[in-house]
């Protein structure tokens, strides 16, 4: 056996440059790290509320002389990473209660879709 792995020039066991990054997984790492983003927010947005009742709003975020450009994508950015992990949230407890498990190319789709036109919807709304 050993002969024939050398032979075929092949690691003994197999390592991660090897695999494929497979899409459950790694809608499972952007579920995780967009959870990260919205706690950072909700944080920020807090201390941003304490510093407005208790200061005034000079000395709170809205003071800044930050061109509204920029605060608008900011703000069509958190809202993205706030929707997509929202739904993803919904995909999780949909596949937690043993639905469309095997259909996980088409939940991701519809996902990202549904993401793209919240966020449209939202954004022409709002912003």
């Amino acid at each position: 056996m050993l002969q024939y792995v050398l032979f075929l020039n092949r690691p003994l066991s197999p390592h991660l440059t090897i695999y494929m990054p497979q899409l459950s997984s790694l809608s499972s790492i952007w579920h995780r790290l967009s959870g990260i983003f919205v706690l950072i927010f909700l944080i920020l947005e807090f201390n941003f509320i304490n510093s407005v009742f208790s200061c005034g709003i000079q000395n709170s975020i809205l003071g800044l002389n930050i061109a509204y450009e920029i605060k608008r994508i900011l703000l069509i950015l958190s809202l993205s990473i706030f929707i997509y992990h929202s739904l993803s949230g919904i995909r999780y407890l949909i596949w937690d209660l043993g639905f469309f498990l095997h259909q996980n190319y088409l939940f991701n789709f519809i996902l990202f879709v549904s993401c793209i036109l919240i966020l449209v919807l939202f954004s022409n709304l709002f912003i």
